[in-house]
């Protein structure tokens, strides 16, 4: 089954992999060639723009890095909308509600099924095929893509309604960034009091403290003070 791939970043790189891993035959593009020729040499096709991909396959997934390369992947020129097989269009990216209703418009009126599929669990996640994948969209569809999905984790359906999916990322990322703030406040207190803070943040994952932030993103990016997360610098 052939399955296209829009977009090789940090997050989509890895998941193109996952799906190349599960036996697909990924058709990808992206605008920078060093990836795209990574990509090849892992087993994957090149294609020249999401329209020739669309054009190949009934299944296309993005995984893009702002609101606009979403709506240009998918309506623009040489965007997905244009392609003459392409059945469905899943976008991985985190790009609001708003943005993914007006994808699903306009990919609805050449009878494309849209499905708004923001993911959780970052680089590592993407990498280890562990993502939670949150599915808004039609769900007949969502049952054939489903094989797809847990190729790269998760999938969690969400709703029919275009843009329920990218509400339900917003209430995870509210919770994480919380999580974020709060470890960080009681960290900062402790090592005033003269705690060290890498055994506070042991004693917390093995307490009922523990957080995502205390078990990932603290001993990862905090505590090492590089504070990288994976992701493209905004």
């Amino acid at each position: 089954m052939d399955i296209g791939f829009v977009g090789l970043g940090n997050m989509g790189f890895p998941m193109a992999r996952r799906l190349l891993g599960a036996g697909y035959q990924v058709l990808v593009c992206d605008k920078r060639d060093e990836v795209v020729a990574a990509a090849v040499a892992a087993g994957a096709q090149a294609m020249a723009s999401p329209k020739e991909i669309a054009g190949h396959t009934e299944t296309v997934l993005a995984s893009l890095p702002s609101l606009q390369a979403s709506i240009d992947v998918a309506t623009g020129p040489d965007g997905v909308v244009h392609g003459d097989r392409v059945r469905r269009y899943v976008d991985l990216s985190t790009v609001g509600s708003r943005t993914a209703r007006q994808v699903a418009d306009a990919l609805a009126a050449r009878d494309i099924a849209v499905f708004d599929s923001p993911v959780s669990g970052g680089v590592a996640g993407a990498e280890k095929g562990t993502l939670a994948v949150m599915v808004s969209g039609p769900r007949p569809h969502f049952d054939e893509i489903r094989p797809v999905l847990e190729a790269i984790g998760r999938p969690i359906f969400v709703s029919e309604k275009p843009g329920a999916a990218q509400t339900m990322k917003l209430v995870n990322n509210m919770l994480a960034a919380t999580a974020l703030a709060t470890t960080a406040e009681a960290v900062v207190m402790g090592v005033k009091a003269g705690l060290d803070p890498e055994v506070m943040i042991d004693v917390l994952n093995a307490g009922s403290g523990g957080t995502h932030a205390s078990r990932d993103k603290f001993p990862r990016a905090v505590l090492p003070r590089t504070f990288d997360y994976g992701f493209a610098p905004g």
